[in-house]
């Protein structure tokens, strides 16, 4: 027992001296010589077959003198999508400008518009063929609205239509400055065009040189002997306007924030996240006088800096001000004071009135580094590439390889590479608020690996897993470190401007511990969002969404449903939708149900549950909202039982960066895609087909398509029999399982978004999820990826048939309602297109951008927030959106073209056979199942009229009630 705890006390001083002993701090690391990293960087940029010049990579020279000339565009038109306007601009001198365009929104867009400039034809670098022009936003009201349960609601986001004066800029944020653009001596031809939405009008045109800015020791100096300014406090909630919807209100339960209260919610908190986005506050100076600068902030960028710019009255102060560090903060709250290295807070001049500030989040001190990684994942991706074009895409480990012969300026990459890694480190150093970050882990991890590789150059093809590997890679790790520089979580709560006291930034013991009584207190009375208590005369919805929405969704329905109806609305998460059957037989089932799969609808309408909504007069011009073949699994037979709510899709993507770099042609059709797999797979790359994903089960949206191409139906034109055996369903299923068997497409894959992030499947077939996945999670890809139209199949007529299925959710009423009317003006409501770009706008303007709704209304989907030409495609595809009919024993035809897949890929049967296997017990399964629901007699005779409808008859309904003059 004595040895025991002998050996207890050595462990716990052990312990002690480890985590409480001072460390010595991490030796800074070496930076390499200018000069070596210039050659290293350029010897890579120049080997690139689509070399990037970003505005990180230039030396711009100062302005000589100063210099301010303007230009009218060519029309005074609006320009559309694609359209461009041309000036005439004239400077006395060469040099490099900055360049302020007015310009107005003159549609009804929600999204930045997004231009490409070129000056006498050329673009001097990448960031100017992806210029913002931001939109501009406001509260509708500071007076935060109330839903029904006493929670504040983030107020309307007006859009600013007034025409705005902008200094372009990058939407990558290269610089906190503007840019600036090289203009000849004499005149200059600049072109503009417009590459995102609608109705962008475009004004004045002012090129000017950048005087150089002061730095504060000047600053200081010219407002010496101004007396210090009193205490002057700022709530960051009472923002003036913003240039971004990521720009977001939140609330924050934390006794200490202003406003708080233990048992509501009540918006206290102001977040960025999106480099560039920047809010506008007001401030009142009592007096001409110095004004210290006191944020209360959380950064929670981990182990990193967060980077802000200020401006007053639209003007940088001081340089200083244009990209200063703020400390990472973990999950604390901290009354920070902006102050010099020495520690002295930075005073800022106010003279007695009203003033503006400026508060923008930045990237400058970043770019640099950023570039840099960029710079090493593409050209480490062009060595895999054409390492394995010499040695294949599996080199032979018995071989003694001489890799250095045949290409022998791989030594030289390396050491560049090296170069490059030793001074993103050492400039990563400066950014870092610990020497074990997370930031410089992700560094020495990739070196790691490229130690690995350069240690035995001449036998680099075996070790193309340590360069470009999907998991533990070089490329993996440099991945995962551009994506931290570019992430940001800095939240705001108070500005405090001036002298005197300010309360502290912890609440503090007994504070917290009495908001904590308070919280788990009203939590034992709280109903918010459950589906109980549900007074008389309320419509009662329950939704399958997270509460996120279900939120949302209430603060709408209060504001403006119920005002403009008077029906009061009481919207509950729903507890299970697997048991919405078990509530519907037990009476009870809400008044109307929202977010459920494609296939609940059925399941409950084939046994009664549900309310036609082909009953209400209107119905038929409320349908034609949609894409016909969303509606697909609502029918049972003529009847149909619910309204599509979002609209998932299938497109093609594709890496354009490889693509263009190694002369590939997008394709169209199936076909091409078949010509196009010898030459991916020359270079260890493939194609993805969606089949890939999962294990074992395979679901109609992965396997139909194909039978839907090749003029193929799931059912006989009884509906009482499947024709999964007839010819053209066995050539589609056919097919699908040729890619496989004759051309090799990789039959699993655990993660198509990583496998593409890594260029290992740079094109493939993507879905509503992985395009968000990819536009949120994938920063450093973007301008490198792009879609295309879902491939087709060529028909006898040459037409090329793009069927694909998909599916969205739904929302629904139940047949036992006492409200029927009211639910239907309900769905009305729900399903037009301004309340679904509204709905869309609030929950990326609240939630962020990956919280983007596609809404299943085609014209609600015009204004969703993405770039026009994905939108054209998705658009493009909505017309060939073919969701599977259902019907009794439905799940017996998918479980069989499942197993006739499988039984194709993995004991090498052909369609036909395979599908003769399983129809048998299919159509016994359909029969069995009538006989269940009373369509058919024991001897298999129909007792009640049974019809099977698809997406041909839905069309044929909505276009004749719009013959008929009932459009929606």
């Amino acid at each position: 027992m004595k040895k025991a705890l002998l050996w207890l006390i050595v462990i716990a001083l052990i312990a002690g001296a480890f985590f409480l002993w001072p460390k010595a701090a991490a030796p800074v690391p070496a930076r390499p010589e200018a000069s070596k990293v210039q050659a290293a960087a350029g010897l890579l940029q120049s080997s690139l077959t689509l070399r990037e010049t970003f505005y990180a990579d230039l030396d711009i020279p100062d302005a000589a003198g100063a210099h301010t000339a303007s230009a009218q565009p060519n029309s005074t038109e609006a320009l559309n999508y694609r359209d461009s306007a041309r000036y005439l601009l004239s400077v006395p001198e060469a040099g490099w400008y900055s360049l302020t365009l007015a310009y107005q929104p003159r549609s009804q867009t929600l999204s930045d518009f997004i231009i490409a400039l070129t000056i006498n034809g050329q673009a001097a670098y990448s960031e100017m063929n992806n210029l913002l022009l931001p939109l501009y936003w406001r509260d509708e009201t500071k007076d935060f609205p109330l839903d029904s349960y006493g929670d504040q609601s983030v107020p309307a986001q007006i859009r600013m239509d007034g025409i705005r004066k902008e200094a372009l800029k990058g939407s990558l944020r290269s610089t906190a400055g503007p840019l600036r653009f090289p203009l000849q001596a004499g005149e200059n031809l600049v072109e503009i065009t417009n590459i995102s939405n609608d109705g962008l009008w475009l004004g004045e045109l002012t090129a000017q040189t950048l005087q150089e800015t002061p730095r504060y020791a000047d600053y200081s100096q010219r407002h010496m002997g101004q007396k210090e300014g009193g205490l002057i406090a700022v709530n960051a909630i009472d923002y003036t306007e913003k240039n971004s919807s990521q720009v977001l209100l939140l609330s924050e339960e934390n006794p200490a924030m202003h406003p708080q209260d233990p048992t509501s919610k009540l918006l206290n908190i102001l977040q960025f996240t999106q480099p560039g986005s920047q809010a506008v506050f007001r401030v009142e100076a009592p007096e001409d006088g110095l004004y210290s600068l006191r944020l209360r902030m959380k950064n929670r960028r981990q182990d990193l800096n967060a980077y802000i710019g200020l401006s007053i009255d639209g003007e940088l102060p001081f340089l200083e001000a244009a990209a200063y560090a703020l400390p990472d903060t973990g999950e604390a709250w901290v009354n920070h004071t902006l102050a010099g290295p020495d520690g002295t807070p930075y005073r800022f001049y106010l003279s007695k009135g009203s003033h503006s500030l400026g508060l923008s989040l930045e990237m400058e001190p970043l770019m640099r580094t950023w570039r840099l990684a960029r710079l090493l994942s593409e050209h480490i991706t062009r060595l895999a590439l054409d390492i394995t074009k010499v040695a294949g895409p599996e080199a032979d480990r018995q071989r003694t390889w001489r890799m250095t012969r045949v290409m022998p300026e791989i030594p030289d990459y390396l050491a560049a590479y090296q170069t490059l890694m030793d001074e993103m480190r050492y400039e990563s150093y400066q950014h870092v608020s610990a020497e074990s970050a997370a930031l410089l882990a992700d560094l020495d991890r990739a070196g790691q690996f490229l130690d690995q590789v350069a240690e035995y150059p001449d036998e680099i093809a075996l070790y193309l897993e340590s360069l470009t590997g999907r998991d533990n890679s070089m490329l993996s790790a440099l991945t995962t470190f551009a994506s931290a520089l570019s992430q940001n979580e800095l939240s705001l709560d108070m500005l405090y401007l001036g002298q005197g006291d300010i309360p502290p930034a912890d609440a503090g013991l007994i504070r917290k511990l009495s908001n904590g009584i308070a919280r788990l207190n009203a939590s034992f009375s709280n109903r918010k969002y459950r589906p109980a208590g549900i007074p008389e005369g309320t419509l009662d919805i329950w939704v399958n969404r997270a509460l996120t929405h279900v939120d949302v969704l209430q603060k709408m329905a209060d504001t403006e449903f119920t005002k403009k109806t008077g029906i009061p609305v009481k919207v509950s998460a729903m507890p299970d939708a697997g048991k919405l059957t078990l509530s519907a037989a037990a009476g009870s089932a809400p008044d109307v149900a929202m977010g459920l799969l494609s296939y609940m609808p059925f399941d409950l309408a084939s046994r009664g549950a549900l309310y036609d909504l082909t009953q209400f007069e209107d119905f038929w011009q409320v349908a034609g909202r949609f894409a016909p073949g969303a509606m697909v699994p609502y029918l049972f037979n003529d009847g149909v039982y619910a309204m599509p709510e979002t609209m998932d899709f299938n497109a093609l993507v594709y890496r354009r960066d490889i693509f263009e770099g190694l002369g590939f042609a997008v394709p169209d059709t199936w076909d091409e895609v078949i010509g196009l797999l010898p030459q991916l797979q020359r270079y260890g790359m493939n194609f993805y087909h969606n089949i890939a994903t999962g294990v074992g089960y395979k679901w109609f949206y992965q396997t139909t398509p194909f039978i839907y191409q090749h003029g193929g139906s799931l059912y006989q034109s009884d509906g009482l029999r499947t024709a999964i055996d007839q010819p053209e369903a066995v050539a589609g299923i056919q097919a699908l399982g040729n890619l496989f068997l004759a051309y090799s497409l990789d039959r699993q894959v655990n993660s198509f978004f990583n496998s593409f992030r890594y260029s290992v499947l740079p094109i493939g077939i993507m879905d509503a999820t992985e395009y968000i996945l990819l536009k949120n999670g994938a920063p450093e890809l973007q301008g490198r990826w792009a879609l295309a139209p879902y491939p087709g199949t060529v028909d006898e007529h040459g037409d090329i048939q793009r069927w694909y299925v998909s599916n969205g959710q739904g929302a629904l009423i139940f047949g036992d309602t006492d409200m029927a009317e009211e639910s239907w003006e309900f769905l009305k409501w729900w399903t037009q297109a301004d309340t679904q770009v509204r709905y869309g706008h609030t929950l990326t303007s609240t939630y962020g951008d990956a919280f983007l709704w596609l809404s299943a209304n085609l014209t609600a989907l015009k204004d969703a927030p993405i770039d026009r030409s994905d939108k054209d495609v998705i658009l493009g595809m909505a017309p060939w959106l073919r969701d599977v009919p259902r019907s009794p024993g439905q799940y017996m035809v998918e479980r069989s073209i499942s197993d006739i897949w499988n039984n194709m890929i993995a004991r090498g049967v052909s369609a036909q056979v395979a599908a003769d296997e399983k129809v048998i017990a299919v159509n016994r399964e359909i029969r069995k199942k009538l006989q269940e629901l009373g369509f058919m007699d024991q001897e298999g005779n129909l007792v009640k009229p049974y019809v099977v409808r698809d997406v041909d008859w839905i069309a044929a309904q909505i276009a004749q009630h719009k013959e008929a003059g009932h459009d929606d």
